[in-house]
């Protein structure tokens, strides 16, 4: 565990900015999986999603990944602990927080990728948010918009919060949350001073603001000197990290 992440002083997050995190997750209409029939198969990809180059978990931002690390040093035992901070795979087949009942081991501090998963239960309800905000907002967002949200509705999820639906659609067309996080990623210091002289030397950027546990993990977790070592290689092959 030398020479790691691990050895920055629990929690990495102040209260304040795990509050302000927080109170972006509570604008997302929480929703159900009780009906499924198959737990944990939107969190395991097939043979040919993993050849098609699909995520089990997509990119989380930076203040998430700090506030997950958190998390998972208080309430899980340093086996676990260890076992979940050793994955350094950018795309694993099956989501390393995964239980064996198809649960998820760190639903409170699931990222938003996670949390707005199946808000929605069919395409044309997406389709007609971004045809309500056509000419008002950038094409381009409009466009991300629909190439992503369209691949994440789940018609066996139940909606919990109704009245937050209009305003939480709104609000991911434009971006809202991601601007959120993002700010809040690019001022929390989570990186010790040796990798992020590193990393802006062969980026030009303070930190990475969104990629995934695995990625993240490869940069904070392993040790300094195999950092040092191998990490341009890792960021430069790297296609989810931003």
């Amino acid at each position: 565990m030398s020479e790691s992440l691990l050895q920055i002083a629990s929690p990495i997050l102040a209260d304040a900015v795990r509050a302000r995190l927080q109170a972006v997750y509570e604008q997302v209409p929480g929703v159900s999986c009780d009906g499924c029939d198959n737990p944990g198969k939107c969190c395991w990809l097939t043979e040919e999603e993993m050849a098609d180059d699909y995520a089990t978990m997509y990119p989380l931002y930076a203040i998430e990944y700090a506030n997950i690390v958190d998390y998972v040093r208080a309430h899980f035992d340093a086996d676990r602990q260890r076992a979940l901070l050793d994955v350094v795979d950018e795309r694993p087949q099956r989501c390393p927080f995964l239980t064996e009942s198809g649960g998820c081991s760190i639903h409170p501090v699931r990222p938003l990728t996670c949390r707005t998963y199946g808000v929605l239960n069919e395409v044309a309800q997406v389709e007609t948010v971004a045809a309500s905000v056509k000419g008002k907002l950038s094409q381009h967002w409009i466009s991300s918009f629909l190439s992503t949200e369209r691949y994440t509705v789940c018609d066996l999820t139940v909606l919990k919060d109704a009245e937050k639906v209009d305003a939480h659609m709104q609000t991911m067309v434009a971006f809202g949350y991601e601007r959120e996080l993002i700010e809040m990623s690019d001022t929390v210091d989570w990186l010790d001073a040796d990798r992020q002289v590193m990393f802006e030397k062969i980026t030009g950027k303070k930190g990475p603001i969104r990629w995934t546990w695995g990625g993240f993990n490869a940069l904070a977790q392993s040790s300094l000197s195999r950092v040092k070592k191998h990490f341009e290689n890792v960021w430069k092959t790297s296609f989810l990290g931003e």
